[in-house]
């Protein structure tokens, strides 16, 4: 099968493109650079879409039509708009990352205590044998891949013949962290939610009482590392779908009522539970911050377009301080 490839533009004849398509693009120079830095597919291709004309079944016009008037810095802000939420969330997730590994391996550990019980797979589910082999091996992998290099494995396998879990946990990713999260026993899985449950309620003086479950903390991981990868690998994130994961009980926690449970604003309610007060009131500031800088910078479209695509409604959000 022949293979087309799409004609090389310059950089003056992709803007001429975007001016045929209704877009108004300043011949100052500056939009020419920006996409010089930052790539004409990352800015235009990613966040075009929120400006384009839609027929009456919302899919963009064809040949490509932008809403009158839209200027390239609406789309340039909402390039960097996004960007500031990829670092503020991954600046936290990692700090929920490194409490989840601590909380998972001494509660492991403190129920199974003998040497490489995380390696036995009579500590895990007997419903799933061969999905336990598969994260035990990637467990062993992990030890094999760093045995040989300096640092904390080759130091606990040299000096004690093996390697404790809170010292593993640190070399695997959170969407390894979830893996074995899920593989857990129903029991232990509990213990793991609760310790998130009991910290919110006294830190939030709750009266009635979160009852955050396994179930809720699942769901809340795979959130957790979908968002991190995404924030990871520079990906769009503001309107990020995350239609396919099951999410349980979340809003109702914190009486949203307009809220969209596949949307960003679910990422915000887990982390309200999983992180300690004072980071998630520092990420609630943050990113209020972020909005404040660029709720005025759009014309032909609404801010609240923006956080529409998020799922969040200010007053849910609001709720959460």
């Amino acid at each position: 099968m022949e293979i087309f490839m799409k004609e090389y533009k310059t950089f003056n004849q992709q803007l001429g493109i975007l001016r045929k398509r209704g877009l108004i693009v300043p011949k100052d120079g500056r939009p020419k650079r920006f996409l010089e830095q930052e790539n004409y597919y990352n800015v235009i291709n990613g966040y075009k879409d929120l400006f384009l004309q839609k027929d009456i079944n919302d899919n963009p016009l064809e040949p490509e039509k932008y809403l009158q008037g839209t200027h390239f810095n609406e789309l340039k802000a909402l390039f960097l708009f996004d960007r500031e939420l990829r670092i503020l969330f991954l600046k936290y997730i990692l700090i929920f990352e490194n409490s989840f590994k601590t909380v998972l391996s001494h509660e492991f550990s403190r129920k199974y205590p003998k040497a490489n019980s995380y390696l036995d797979i009579k500590n895990y589910v007997n419903d799933n044998p061969k999905k336990v082999l598969q994260q035990i091996s990637i467990l062993t992998k992990t030890i094999h891949d760093k045995v040989d290099k300096n640092g904390a494995i080759k130091h606990y396998i040299e000096d004690h013949g093996s390697v404790p879990l809170w010292v593993l946990v640190n070399y695997l990713t959170v969407g390894n962290l979830a893996y074995l999260y899920t593989i857990l026993k129903k029991p232990d899985k509990n213990i793991i939610a609760k310790y998130y449950s009991d910290k919110f309620n006294k830190q939030y003086k709750t009266e009635t009482g979160l009852k955050f479950t396994s179930e809720d903390l699942s769901s809340a991981l795979k959130i957790i590392n979908l968002v991190r990868n995404k924030c990871a690998h520079d990906e769009r994130l503001y309107n990020s779908n995350f239609g396919n994961v099951r999410v349980v009980n979340i809003a109702k926690y914190f009486d949203c009522i307009c809220y969209d449970n596949r949307r960003m604003i679910v990422a915000i309610l887990y982390l309200k539970i999983l992180l300690d007060k004072r980071y998630f009131q520092k990420l609630y500031l943050e990113l209020n911050k972020i909005f404040e800088r660029y709720k005025n910078e759009f014309n032909t479209v609404s801010f609240y377009d923006v956080l529409k695509l998020m799922g969040i409604e200010m007053p849910d959000l609001q709720k959460l301080l």
